[in-house]
């Protein structure tokens, strides 16, 4: 992992002072209602909680501005659902892309910059059915979309697709997300096939939107070894589960067990991280991943993670790589608005440390702007700045709390 000490070049060079965007993050099927996609399959069978008309912002797009403004936010991500796009293969839904044209067309009427991501865990349900991310044509179906997408919609910034590592693992080895299958083998070819397609949908946005910029959003864990054995599971996690899909996104190449060093043609113009968490990991007979340890006295959120806000520090300059980090994720589960506030303001302060060492942070962006539904855990968790029926929560301004840290 030698690799890794190149990110000190950028130290020295094109310092930031500030963050230039801070807001918030949402997902299409988490807040939009009565979506159809491979999770509308599973929900129909009681295999997951159903997500019914979640936060009905597919209706109330102009009412989240104002939840943003009120935030202090002056930029947004959300997604594309590509099953409202392409609700059948080959047959794209023209309305419905103009719906969030329009909305997006409005952010910036009202300050706010769209960060927009194309894929966000959800299938169409054809896509499903014809293998999904297992099929090696699930690269041409999605470059497919993304032009699509980007011949219509104009905008600068672009995530291709959200945390493919948390995808993999748990469709594929836990085995707790659609297609609910364990299959480590399908599980590698399922990454390769989403870094491949981001690569193809990279080179794609910039051929339609010639200023635009690229990235993926990947979700970054802190892992700790407890013990000595516990270095082996420890560095497995660290290499699968952050380091190679980081990898693949900023120099363009499929590194084992993904690929042989071959190229994907494309390479990430700024690195997205997605931080909420810190694991302590000790050896197994059992799994090759090791176990997770619980460690009294640590602060927790309501999901039962540990809170590590020097981990956001440490990510930022273990993982940029030499590009522009974007904070594409960061929050907290709590019914506790103080703590949600304290947590905040802890990670702020280490964005700022890094900031100060003359690392690259241009944005951040809160999980959530609104409580909503968290995939397997449906409604039971609490990470919005606001409920999921636009009540505010406490008095939090991000720019600031910003600010204050």
């Amino acid at each position: 992992m030698g690799v890794l000490r190149g990110s000190d070049k950028v130290r020295s060079e094109n310092k930031v002072k500030d963050l230039k965007y801070i807001g918030s993050a949402t997902s299409p099927h988490q807040i939009e209602g009565n979506t159809k996609n491979d999770w509308t399959l599973f929900e129909e069978k009681g295999l997951v909680p159903k997500v019914g008309n979640a936060c009905r912002s597919w209706e109330r797009m102009e009412e989240d501005i104002k939840l943003l403004k009120v935030i202090g936010a002056n930029a947004y991500r959300f997604g594309i659902e590509w099953s409202r796009i392409e609700p059948e293969e080959g047959i794209f839904n023209i309305k419905a892309l103009d719906r969030y044209r329009k909305f997006i067309d409005l952010l910036i009427k009202n300050g706010i910059e769209p960060f927009i991501t194309l894929h966000h865990f959800t299938n169409p349900i054809w896509f499903y059915k014809m293998g999904g991310w297992a099929n090696k044509k699930s690269v041409y179906y999605f470059e497919r979309y993304t032009d699509f997408v980007s011949r219509f919609i104009k905008v600068k910034f672009w995530i291709t697709i959200n945390e493919p590592n948390v995808y993999a693992y748990n469709s594929f080895v836990a085995g707790v997300w659609p297609p609910m299958e364990k299959s480590i083998f399908k599980a590698i070819i399922v990454m390769r096939n989403m870094l491949k397609a981001s690569g193809r949908a990279y080179r794609v946005l910039k051929e339609n939107i010639k200023y635009s910029k690229v990235g993926m959003a990947h979700h970054v864990r802190i892992f700790r070894p407890f013990g000595k054995l516990g270095k082996i599971p420890t560095a497995l996690r660290e290499y699968l589960f952050n380091f190679l899909p980081i990898y693949s996104d900023v120099y363009g190449v499929l590194p084992p067990p993904s690929g042989f060093m071959e190229s994907l043609g494309a390479r990430a113009d700024f690195v997205g991280i997605n931080y909420y968490t810190a694991d302590t990991v000790r050896f197994s007979l059992k799994n090759i991943f090791g176990e997770d340890v619980y460690i009294d006295g640590l602060w927790r959120n309501s999901l039962n993670w540990e809170v590590y806000p020097r981990g956001i520090y440490e990510v930022i300059k273990r993982y940029n790589l030499g590009r522009e980090v974007v904070i594409t994720e960061n929050g907290i589960t709590t019914k506790d608005e103080r703590e949600r506030e304290r947590f905040i303001l802890e990670h702020f302060k280490w964005i700022k440390e890094a900031i100060k060492e003359g690392f690259r942070v241009l944005g951040y962006f809160y999980w959530s702007l609104m409580d909503n539904y968290e995939w397997k855990e449906g409604y039971n968790a609490y990470f919005g700045l606001f409920t999921r029926f636009r009540e505010r929560k406490g008095n939090i301004n991000l720019r600031k709390l910003w600010d204050l840290a």
